[in-house]
């Protein structure tokens, strides 16, 4: 009596586990390695869409395949590759998503809405906005030996420990995105011939693409915004005359460590003036005239450095605030601390930013010359 109350227990669990229903058998699936979208012809959409080959035996090389589709939404375009495909195309293992510049310059977050609603979307994928059509750039396939998708994934990757572009994935810049308070930056690349250039920033205002910053002007953003990576460094022309050429007349110089005070204050006619402080401590990389030793020489290349530096901060902010990118997140500063200000300018935020006095000054200390010293 007692086995067979055993035995008709575990038959009930057995009927009653769920198994494995939802299992999705990578034998079924074509796998979508990097998605690129563009704006087509009466405002429908252009999705090129980087497929995975698996190899057949260990001798094979992986290989992509390139689909292309036009749609109204971003699932009508999946939808249309699905039906160019054997199997089912699944985004589990994509690594990046590029928006072309033209759509980038409408609201993006209706591109990345079907990534979002799909429980099994690679959310660490990178993100970033192409010059021209993202398209053209995925086209290319291959750089190298390196399949297109890997090697934008790895330039990025690289890029971010530069301090040359900012770390986002799928999964960070959703809260940006819904975020009122403060304005987004995201990489900005470039083809150049079979290659591709990854060292700018893409701004955004109320999530529609407004500008591009030069390298130098995006290591600026991110060191304003305390984002520095692993390595940072910049090479600065010593002479101010134009035509005073010659590597002697150069220096660069790697920052060690950053540190950042950002003040936001209010006047009482509502003028708002922001100043930024930061304090370098550097290194020099590479110096042709020497005379390190000499502290006259460090105390006039402190100066110099610490001037040519404050005016790449202004030119920085002067061209964030003309795309209307509140990537220093002055609006949230405002929430907190001065509300009843920002009830005032909220509804015209973008043209109000446009009008804060930035005041930046950056303090450059050099404290490593090298080993010749």
């Amino acid at each position: 009596m007692k086995r067979m109350c055993i035995t008709s227990t575990a038959l009930v669990v057995f009927l009653l586990m769920a198994g494995c229903w939802d299992q999705d058998l990578l034998r079924n699936a074509r796998l979508i390695y990097g998605a690129g979208f563009d704006l087509a012809p009466n405002g429908k959409l252009l999705t090129t869409i980087v497929i995975r080959d698996l190899p057949q035996s260990e001798q094979q090389s992986p290989a992509n395949d390139i689909i292309y589709a036009v749609g109204n939404t971003p699932r009508d375009t999946r939808d249309k590759a699905d039906n160019q495909v054997s199997r089912l195309l699944r985004s589990y293992r994509n690594r990046v998503i590029l928006i072309g510049e033209e759509l980038a310059k409408q609201d993006i977050y209706p591109i990345l809405d079907v990534f979002y609603r799909d429980p099994k979307s690679a959310l660490n994928a990178k993100i970033a906005v192409t010059q021209g059509k993202a398209t053209d750039i995925l086209s290319l396939k291959k750089v190298g030996n390196v399949l297109i998708a890997e090697e934008i994934d790895e330039l990025i990757k690289s890029k971010e420990k530069t301090t040359s572009i900012p770390k986002v994935t799928l999964e960070t810049i959703y809260p940006a995105i819904i975020d009122p308070g403060e304005d987004f930056v995201l990489p900005y690349l470039v083809r150049k011939g079979k290659r591709v250039d990854i060292s700018r920033i893409a701004m955004f205002h109320d999530q529609r693409f407004t500008g591009v910053l030069s390298p130098d002007e995006s290591t600026m953003c991110l060191l304003l915004q305390a984002r520095m990576g692993k390595i940072t460094s910049f090479t600065q022309k010593l002479s101010a005359q134009k035509d005073h050429k010659g590597s002697h007349d150069y220096i660069t110089f790697q920052i060690n460590k950053s540190k950042r005070k950002m003040e936001v204050l209010v006047q009482p006619d509502d003028q708002i003036s922001v100043t930024l402080d930061l304090k370098w401590t550097v290194g020099v990389e590479e110096y042709p005239k020497d005379q390190l030793n000499d502290k006259k020489m460090i105390a006039q290349l402190n100066q110099h450095l610490s001037k040519a530096m404050t005016d790449l901060a202004k030119k920085t902010l002067q061209k964030m605030q003309e795309a209307r990118c509140d990537g220093l997140g002055i609006a949230r500063q405002l929430m907190a601390f001065h509300p009843e200000i920002w009830k005032r300018q909220k509804e015209n935020w973008g043209s109000n930013y446009q009008k804060v006095h930035f005041a930046p000054q950056i303090h450059v200390d050099i404290t490593k010359k090298g080993i010749i010293n």
